[in-house]
């Protein structure tokens, strides 16, 4: 990961953006997540390889609040585009994947906005497709995001 780190920074962004991709972008204002088995002990409830159209309406359908949240996860033998939900708690609760992965990188979002975004784009936000491009050159609008999560560590 140092090395993806260390070759993301150094690659610039395009003229008038802010950022020179979604891992960029992650990194300077994503949080991280703690995994956990899904509460109960029995599967999650949503579809596998769905994960971003299950994650948004299960955010969206909480009486807790939980914030939509798109990036990446670590699965132990690489990193993969994912969404999940957050809670208030920082843990994920991820309704498609029977184990956790071992690491959640993600930009957590309020779900209603995702929710509207994805259903106008047809897109997930961070694909690169026109929320992500926009995200990329001004940065995400901050009433977007929601407070959950921990900050990546500065060193």
């Amino acid at each position: 990961m140092d090395d993806l780190i260390t070759s993301t920074s150094l690659v610039p962004a395009r003229p008038g953006y802010r950022y020179v991709n979604a891992l960029a972008l992650l990194l300077d204002i994503g949080r991280l997540f703690t995994p956990r088995p899904w509460p109960g002990g029995g599967p999650p409830p949503g579809e596998p390889g769905a994960c971003y159209v299950e994650s948004v309406l299960w955010a969206s359908d909480s009486p807790d609040g939980l914030a939509y949240v798109e990036g990446v996860t670590w699965t132990g033998l690489y990193a993969l585009e994912h969404a999940w939900c957050g809670g208030q708690d920082g843990i994920v609760l991820d309704p498609t994947w029977d184990r956790p992965g071992l690491a959640y990188l993600g930009l957590p979002v309020r779900a209603d906005v995702a929710s509207r975004l994805m259903w106008e784009h047809r897109d997930p936000l961070l694909a690169y497709g026109t929320v992500c491009t926009e995200w990329l050159r001004d940065g995400v609008p901050g009433e977007l995001l929601v407070d959950v999560g921990r900050r990546i560590p500065a060193e």
